[in-house]
């Protein structure tokens, strides 16, 4: 498979399976490096444990492994392995599960890093108990059924589809808490520009209200309490932008609380690499400028799927025929050709997505003032236990941008690298400046972006070390 190294897909969730597989039922060969031992991504991730007839469990995972498994004389499919480095040369720089570094020089490389989970500080949100949506998800998917009752809080169709799947596997909900209203006129019309995906929504929608679980729109939680673990979440009503109201308050007993407000782009090696980005809401916040060819601004790389604007399944699928072409036309490979029906089929697929999506952002993308319900001892970034109260003084003080809270505060410098706290703290600082969050720029990334063992690197020529 000496050609293999050629093309390097990063990600093996649906926009980079999609890339793998066209471009090796085409002849011709890739590497598809993936930090986990399956490939599928969240969204495909197996989820054996679950009833057969569980709402949301996408089964196109299933004959994508096994399409990918067949291919494995053409896909050199590095499981396990993470990459914690690239350059704007296109160089890789791989950290296996033993510890083992390893490099990559590929002519194209194709980024699908897929998105991270966004979420919004309140009290107590550290508390054991409290999960992520999609984290709460992937305990479900392995057979981790909490024995409830369960608070599901934040906004978008992850919202709504973990609901379902727990009441399916018989979980009391005590209360769903959506930050979002109904969805208004021109939203729903340009979500029904896609009626299956729609259907899909309501179906969920439906499975809540059978289930007679309360449904609260225009809330957030706003304290969550506990001695030792989460027992009591709080909520309270929100306006259009998300912030609170100040009207009456309810409280929910539980014994496990699912918040999350949506997703955004996972832009550390895009960033790393030295592209070029934008700011979209609607798009989940911060993501790489593409061509038309799914191209960033650094010539033969790549960006598809929701690391480079979040836009769901269908979406990433497509464009992972898109980059599929391109890479190949990029190689000059005599079978490019073969690519380009599928790659069309997947622009004309895009072209009526960008309306339901539009329809969907406009109804629960994330708004500005949930990030306002943290209070002055309220950690904003829980691997260095720094406080909202810190992150107000050094504003004050004059560090208005995140590299400078960052040295000022160690806010985003723990074992997460700023993946959860850096849009929380570039919301606080566009507040407390006056600025819009798109005027706010983004931390500098730094290799590598995994904490890997001294050993790995430790047979660097210093002139070859990221």
């Amino acid at each position: 498979m000496a050609d293999a190294a050629r093309i390097a897909i990063i990600g093996a969730g649906p926009a980079g399976l999609a890339a793998a597989i066209a471009l090796a039922e085409a002849g011709i060969a890739c590497t598809l490096i993936d930090d986990n031992r399956e490939a599928g991504g969240q969204i495909f991730r197996a989820g054996a444990a679950l009833p057969p007839d569980i709402p949301g469990i996408d089964r196109r995972g299933r004959e994508l492994r096994r399409r990918l498994a067949a291919l494995a004389s053409r896909i050199d499919h590095r499981r396990g392995t993470e990459v914690v480095a690239i350059d704007a040369e296109r160089k890789l720089w791989l950290a296996g599960e033993d510890g083992r570094r390893g490099e990559l020089p590929p002519d194209v490389v194709i980024l699908c890093p897929g998105a991270v989970e966004l979420f919004a500080p309140v009290p107590g949100w550290t508390l054991p108990g409290v999960f992520g949506l999609g984290g709460l998800q992937v305990l479900l998917k392995a057979g981790a059924v909490p024995e409830g009752p369960v608070v599901l809080a934040g906004a978008g169709p992850l919202l709504r589809l973990l609901a379902a799947q727990l009441i399916a596997c018989g979980v009391e909900l005590a209360a769903v808490v959506d930050a979002s209203p109904l969805p208004g006129p021109g939203a729903v019309a340009d979500m029904t520009r896609e009626p299956a995906l729609l259907a899909r929504g309501l179906a969920l929608e439906a499975a809540i209200v059978r289930a007679r679980v309360p449904l609260l729109r225009r809330h957030a939680v706003v304290a969550i309490e506990g001695a030792g673990a989460v027992e009591c979440v709080e909520v309270a009503p929100v306006d259009s932008e998300w912030r609170l109201t100040g009207r009456s308050r309810r409280q929910f007993r539980c014994t496990a609380l699912g918040l999350g407000y949506g997703l955004r782009p996972n832009v550390e090696l895009t960033l790393l690499a030295g592209a070029e980005h934008a700011f979209d809401p609607a798009l989940g916040g911060w993501h790489v400028r593409r061509s038309p060819d799914l191209e960033s601004s650094v010539r033969n790389i790549f960006v598809a799927g929701d690391g480079a604007g979040v836009q769901g399944v269908e979406a990433a699928l497509a464009e992972g025929a898109i980059v599929a072409y391109a890479a190949a036309v990029r190689t000059a490979h005599p079978n490019a050709a073969s690519l380009y029906p599928a790659a069309a089929r997947a622009r004309e697929r895009l072209a009526r997505l960008a309306r339901f999506r539009r329809g969907l952002a406009a109804w629960s993308a994330p708004r500005a003032g949930i990030f306002d319900a943290a209070r002055p001892d309220t950690f904003v970034c829980r691997c260095e236990d720094v406080t909202r109260r810190e992150i107000d003084a050094a504003l004050a003080a004059g560090f208005g941008d995140m590299r400078a809270l960052k040295l000022r505060t160690r806010a985003g410098m723990g074992l997460c690298q700023g993946r959860v706290c850096a849009p929380i703290i570039q919301h606080l600082a566009a507040a407390a400046t006056g600025r819009a969050p798109a005027e706010v720029p983004l931390p500098t990334a730094r290799p590598p972006l995994r904490p890997v063992p001294a050993t790995a690197l430790a047979d660097l020529p210093m002139e070859a070390a990221p």
